[in-house]
């Protein structure tokens, strides 16, 4: 545990990508990065000394549960479902606004995540109408956000000792965005500040054509869910995390955002 209190010690890195793109209109970039699912996007300089820590670069135990096949995946729901419904009693009674703020929210996250650990385009689809979303149209192939999302996360194994459920606090941090062609980068942070430290790097997807009326992740009611998980045929860890925000004229929890997380420790060659 000592290396890692030496290697965050002077060059602490965070760097946070956020990829924000409406459905149908995916970007180049936001596909290719996607896509990069097997690998870590680092094909030269700094490698990766360990992927399961958490932001903070403290080194985590993991253990994971399999989840390849429908029992399986249906022991992984129970067990999610009884994590979010049991965190949910504190997490929501710190939250002000609206007064009575019903539960449901651990139904609200099994119909986000389980479809896409089981690679279940139709599921995926029941769901989103599940939550009060819609779905335009006929689709010709699946829907790109399951696409992208399965990428990372069917028949993975799943942490279920580690499940997170908080108030979303939006972060001031600075962050690298891509809007579809277009990519701005913060000035501060420089390519040689990348050398080492923690990276975390946050993919983030916000399904507004899905669920247009839905408050952004800057309403009070946000909270964020926390999945670990080990992608298949993959050593490092992913987190599947979901920002969820409360529709009163639906009266459901609804996605705001869908996130990609990955912490990694970094050390230059």
């Amino acid at each position: 545990m000592e290396r890692y209190k030496n290697a965050r010690g002077g060059a602490d890195v965070k760097l946070v990508i956020a990829l924000l793109f409406a459905v149908g209109g995916l970007s180049w970039a936001a596909v290719s990065f996607m896509s990069s699912g097997k690998k870590d996007p680092t094909p030269s300089g700094p490698r990766v000394v360990d992927a399961v820590i958490d932001g903070e670069g403290n080194l985590i135990d993991a253990s994971y549960t399999k989840a390849g096949n429908q029992k399986q995946v249906d022991e992984v729901r129970s067990e999610i479902q009884d994590s979010i419904a049991r965190q949910a009693q504190s997490v929501l009674g710190s939250i002000d606004a609206p007064k009575g703020l019903p539960e449901g929210v651990s139904d609200a996250v099994v119909n986000a995540f389980i479809p896409v650990l089981s690679g279940d385009h139709d599921s995926f689809i029941d769901a989103i109408i599940a939550m009060g979303g819609k779905v335009p149209g006929e689709l010709e192939a699946d829907h790109p956000m399951f696409t992208h999302l399965t990428k990372v996360f069917k028949d993975a194994k799943v942490d279920l000792t580690r499940i997170t459920m908080e108030r979303f606090v939006a972060s001031d941090g600075r962050r690298m965005e891509m809007r579809r062609d277009t990519v701005t980068e913060d000035e501060d942070v420089s390519p040689g500040e990348r050398g080492g430290g923690v990276s975390t790097q946050v993919m983030e997807m916000q399904p507004a054509s899905l669920f247009p009326d839905a408050p952004p992740k800057q309403d009070p009611t946000a909270v964020q869910i926390k999945i670990p998980v080990q992608p298949k045929g993959e050593k490092n860890e992913s987190i599947f995390a979901l920002i969820l925000t409360w529709n009163k004229g639906e009266k459901k929890w609804q996605p705001a955002a869908y996130q990609v997380i990955k912490n990694r420790m970094m050390e230059d060659d």
